[in-house]
């Protein structure tokens, strides 16, 4: 496969923060859907890496246009921080409320011109959850030594079954194509959110395609 070619297909991974605005993830996301067709869009909780590749999304562009983080502290930083979550876990609401925001308001944009039967049709969307420590992400506490004695402490105690820790991340992919590749990973599908076009607006439709069709037979 050429450069070319791997770049066409190759997605774009956008993080999803508890800081970050959504007005400004749902406008770069409408500019990126609308240029690239066959590209698709990745929004995700998880952490940002710290000079480790993550296995399922190595080969993903890197987001370039980051939201700062604001000089204080939001209300919504301060409920996730206080609800004693991983920031993984916390932001999963709200990638849900921007995936959202951003079907409908693609659907919005969309020439009824394009309409086929009289409905505009959205996003294909792929829903994913896994886990840190299966997806080969560690965090670096600071604490591995006492954890590791805490583990043998109670493994010298007669319990086998040690509790395990995980932490649950999302992963949203938002593409105008099908991509059976991602049911073959375990992936949930969404078929796209229908526009459906009122009697009125299909009538107005149809009317624009008499008029354009007979501009095209009188230049030819």
């Amino acid at each position: 496969m050429s450069n070319a070619e791997a770049s066409s297909s190759t997605a774009h991974e956008m993080r999803i923060t508890n800081h970050g605005k959504i007005a400004n993830w749902v406008t770069f996301a409408l500019d990126y859907l609308q240029k690239y067709e066959d590209r698709p869009l990745v929004l995700h909780t998880l952490p940002a890496t710290k000079g480790k590749a993550l296995p399922a999304v190595a080969d993903m562009a890197a987001d370039p246009t980051p939201a700062p983080a604001p000089a204080t502290e939001s209300a919504q930083a301060k409920k996730i921080r206080g609800s004693g979550l991983h920031p993984s876990m916390a932001t999963i609401p709200r990638l849900v409320s921007v995936v959202e925001i951003i079907k409908r308001e693609y659907l919005k944009t969309l020439d009824p011109a394009l309409a086929k039967a009289g409905c505009l049709s959205g996003l294909h969307q792929y829903n994913e959850i896994d886990d840190l420590e299966s997806a080969g992400y560690i965090e670096e506490t600071g604490d591995e030594e006492q954890d590791r004695l805490a583990t043998l402490v109670l493994a010298m105690q007669g319990r086998n079954h040690v509790k395990q820790r995980k932490t649950a991340f999302m992963r949203v992919t938002l593409c105008r194509r099908k991509m059976p590749e991602l049911i073959a990973r375990g992936a949930t599908y969404q078929p796209p959110a229908v526009r459906r076009l009122s009697k009125s607006a299909r009538a107005r439709l149809k009317h624009k395609l008499r008029k354009a069709n007979a501009t095209h037979e009188q230049l030819t």
